[in-house]
C-alpha cells in the first residue's frame, strides 16, 4: 500500500477547488471552441486554428521519478469534474523485476492521444476526432453512448459519464487550460517533475531535452500505435539494494 504521508500539498492557484474548471463548463468548451477552431468559419477562428497547427502536444512522464504519490490524480480530479470513481489519469502499481530482485514500479496512466486514436473509427461519425494540434476529443452533441469507442481504446482510457447519459469521457491534456498557455492539470501538480509537457513543433528547456532522448517508448509497445504520450523506462539497478 502506497502511504500518502508527507505528501506535498498541491498548488493553490489554478488548482484550487474555488477556482477550478467544473465538468460543464469544460465540455461548453470543447463543444464551442474546438468546433469552431475546426469550422473555422470567421476570422477569429481561423486564427484560432492557424495556431493550433503550429502546436503539437506531447507528454513524457519518467518513470525514474514518479513516487506514486497521487498528487496528479487529485489534480486531474478536482480540474475535471470526471464522473464518480472515474479518473482521467490513474497510476498502475506493479511490481518489477530486475537482477536485484523485486521493486515497486508507479506508472501513470491515461489517454495515449494516439497518432492514429483505435477509438474513432468506433464511434458516430465525428463524434470523436483528432485536432491538428495531435489531442483527440470527444463532440458531446454527437456521442451516441454506444460505449463502442471504449472497448476499442487498447489503453481502458475512455469511461461513460453516467451525470450526463452516458457520455464518453477521457483525458484532453486540459485542453481547456492550453488555450489560457497553462500546462495540464497533472504536470503541475507534480512533486517530483515526473510529468514533462511541451509542443513538440517548438520544444524547449528540460522538455527539449527529454524529448531528444532515444530511450522514449509507448504504453504497450506492441501493439505498434505511434503516441503523444511516451515514457522513460525505469533504468536497471546496479549494486546491492536496501
Amino acid at each position: 500500500m502506497t502511504s500518502t504521508e508527507g505528501t506535498p500539498s498541491l498548488p493553490q492557484d489554478d488548482l484550487h477547488p474555488e477556482s477550478v474548471t467544473q465538468h460543464t463548463s469544460r465540455r461548453a468548451f470543447l463543444t464551442q471552441t474546438v468546433l469552431g477552431i475546426l469550422a473555422a468559419g470567421s476570422a477569429r477562428s481561423a486564427g484560432a486554428a492557424e495556431k493550433v497547427a503550429e502546436q503539437r502536444w506531447r507528454m513524457i512522464i519518467d518513470l525514474n521519478r514518479c513516487t506514486g504519490c497521487q498528487s496528479c490524480v487529485i489534480a486531474c480530479k478536482a480540474q475535471n469534474d470526471t464522473a464518480p470513481q472515474q479518473f482521467n489519469t490513474r497510476i498502475l502499481i506493479e511490481e518489477s523485476k530486475d537482477t536485484h530482485g523485486s521493486r515497486v514500479a508507479f506508472t501513470p496512466v491515461q489517454c495515449n492521444q494516439c497518432e492514429n486514436p483505435p477509438c474513432v473509427p468506433s464511434c458516430a461519425p465525428n463524434a470523436t476526432f483528432k485536432l491538428p494540434n495531435g489531442i483527440v476529443v470527444t463532440d458531446w452533441e454527437r456521442c451516441s453512448a454506444t460505449l463502442s469507442c471504449i472497448s476499442a481504446c487498447p489503453y481502458e482510457a475512455r469511461y461513460p459519464d453516467p451525470r450526463h447519459g452516458n457520455k464518453v469521457d477521457k483525458c484532453d491534456f486540459c485542453l481547456h487550460r492550453l488555450v489560457k498557455g497553462l500546462n495540464p492539470a497533472c504536470v503541475d501538480a507534480c512533486p517530483s517533475r515526473a510529468r514533462l509537457f511541451g509542443n513538440a513543433l517548438a520544444p524547449e528547456g528540460e522538455f527539449a531535452q527529454y524529448l531528444s532522448r532515444n530511450d522514449l517508448v509507448s504504453r504497450k509497445p506492441e501493439l505498434g500505435i505511434t503516441t503523444s504520450l511516451l515514457y522513460v523506462p525505469l533504468r536497471a539497478r546496479s549494486g546491492r539494494t536496501a
